[in-house]
């Protein structure tokens, strides 16, 4: 074979084989985002099933501007930090009270958004406390102490508030809406991330 031939042939494979290897890598993104659309869609399932287990035996619930932020205080006087019909906030108290005596509270279940945030990005967490015997103490000083914020479990991996309502809209308080983007991210090598984004909107309505 002559110079010019080999050179021909080299060229020949060198497209050939950049060809395949961008198929390959747009392949792997694509598997990569579909993989981020899945979880995302088993975020979604995950967290409508239990908010509407947990919602469907709870009394009443309370939400708060963040899971910080649970108390106010005016004049030395400090009181719950609750948000009101017709606001939002970014963190959801369930609260259960004790079937012999309605003035006490038996169990609590909260979901918040982690107020550690990357990006205006955070995960959903979770907590879970029971009562026994039940408690009259003022709701805000039985949940969890604020230095839990990143120690209890996900539900969600990341999640991002839609303009400027946050994750829990108070619905004239019989109902809460919940609203956001759940986001999933998922490392493909050299540092790239390919990221699967949902909006998710649902409302859960506690008994009563």
């Amino acid at each position: 074979m002559t110079l010019v031939e080999i050179m021909i042939v080299l060229g020949i494979t060198s497209l050939v084989l950049g060809g395949l290897f961008s198929f390959f890598i747009q392949s792997l993104n694509i598997y990569h985002f579909d993989s981020g659309k899945l979880l995302v869609n088993r975020d979604m399932r995950t967290f409508t099933a239990e908010m509407t287990d947990n919602a469907t035996y709870a009394n009443y619930f309370v939400i708060y501007p963040s899971f910080t932020a649970r108390s106010l205080t005016v004049d030395g006087v400090t009181s719950n930090n609750k948000i009101y019909p017709g606001q939002s906030g970014n963190m959801l108290v369930l609260v259960y009270l004790d079937p012999a005596d309605d003035s006490k509270i038996s169990r609590i279940v909260g979901y918040y958004r982690d107020p550690k945030e990357s990006d205006g990005e955070a995960p959903v967490r979770k907590f879970e406390r029971s009562f026994s015997p039940s408690s009259t103490e003022n709701l805000w000083t039985l949940l969890p102490a604020t230095t839990t914020a990143q120690t209890n479990p996900e539900v969600i991996e990341l999640s991002r508030n839609i303009g400027s309502q946050s994750l829990f809209y108070n619905f004239y308080g019989r109902s809460v809406l919940v609203k956001c983007d759940i986001i999933h991210r998922t490392n493909t090598g050299a540092n790239r991330y390919e990221r699967a984004t949902n909006t998710y909107n649902f409302t859960v309505s506690p008994r009563g």
